[in-house]
């Protein structure tokens, strides 16, 4: 599954005019593919365990989700993060990986702790670098072209370009947003109930070896939620064209009701790939319910499709 070439791409100066880190949402690889959002059947549940497969309804969203642009942007920089250079090269570089993973090795020796925001296609996470100045870490890739921007506060940049093949073979579905948002993207593969063996999410994110041997999806979580309003993002991959079992994948976002959210609305961001094509893109707000609610789980069952998997 380790297919293509790698490309690494200088660094790029702060004169020239870098794409602003904010969540906006991307423009759909195929015009006119990106459906409306319509969101139904939520449900409002005690906990993941107790939830049954069709959620009885206790109760309902303040006001109904609605489709808006996000605004927030990421900030500039972490606090007392200092450059001790003034000449400092900045370097992004991209290796092929197993299930259409790309390994990025980022290295700038003048800005150790220092937040980097990377971007590939729409998706945005923001990262720190260690003692060294150096982030490494794998990011699904979802196009085959694929490139990769790091871009530092004080405006210094680096780009990396690698040829991904196998990303054909794979579906990928994205939620991402900026803080603590509570919200979850969950895989329930042939049938699988919460819990069971097939539910994939954050607390059960499974090997990426499993789908390079076309045995189920696995889930990625990019993004450092310790830095001031961090953006994370959720990546749920399922190798569609080299499974070995055929039948439904069930996807939903869920919303957990925190302190932090109650009473307020919350904003994500999700997309899907499938052959390296963009096939669904949403942005959403939902306004949470009161603070009573703390702890319960709003279910949003459809901004997400279901992928249909025929076995190989």
């Amino acid at each position: 599954m380790q297919i293509g070439s790698t490309q690494v791409v200088q660094q790029q100066s702060p004169a020239e005019p870098m794409q602003t880190a904010a969540l906006a949402m991307p423009e759909p690889a195929h015009p006119g593919v990106a459906k409306p959002l319509e969101l139904s059947g939520i449900a409002l549940t005690s906990s993941l365990s107790d939830r049954p497969d069709a959620p009885r309804s206790l109760a309902a969203p303040t006001r109904a989700p609605q489709v808006t642009a996000m605004v927030d942007r990421i900030p500039d920089a972490l606090p007392n993060a200092e450059r001790l250079d003034s000449e400092c090269p900045v370097t992004l570089k991209a290796e092929n990986s197993i299930a259409a993973l790309v390994n990025l090795k980022f290295s700038s020796k003048c800005d150790p702790y220092t937040r980097v925001t990377f971007t590939h296609e729409g998706l945005v996470f923001s990262e720190l670098t260690d003692s060294t100045g150096s982030i490494e870490i794998a990011v699904p890739a979802l196009v085959e072209n694929a490139r990769f921007t790091a871009d530092l506060p004080v405006g210094d940049a680096a780009v990396a370009l690698v040829t991904v093949e196998s990303v054909v073979f794979y579906d990928r579905a994205v939620l991402q947003g900026i803080g603590q948002t509570g919200m979850t993207l969950h895989a329930l593969e042939f049938g699988a109930g919460y819990d069971a063996d097939g539910h994939v999410w954050v607390d059960t994110p499974r090997d990426p070896t499993i789908a390079a041997r076309g045995e189920g999806g696995f889930m990625m979580t990019l993004g450092d939620p310790t830095l001031p309003e961090s953006t994370i993002a959720q990546v749920y991959t399922f190798p569609s064209g080299t499974a070995r079992n055929g039948g439904k994948v069930r996807l939903s976002v869920e919303a957990e009701v925190l302190a932090e959210t109650c009473e307020r609305d919350v904003s994500a961001q999700v997309f899907q790939i499938s052959s390296g094509a963009r096939i669904n893109s949403q942005e959403l707000t939902i306004a949470m319910p009161t603070c009573d609610a703390v702890g319960d789980y709003l279910l949003l069952n459809t901004p997400l499709n279901d992928l249909k998997i025929a076995s190989r």
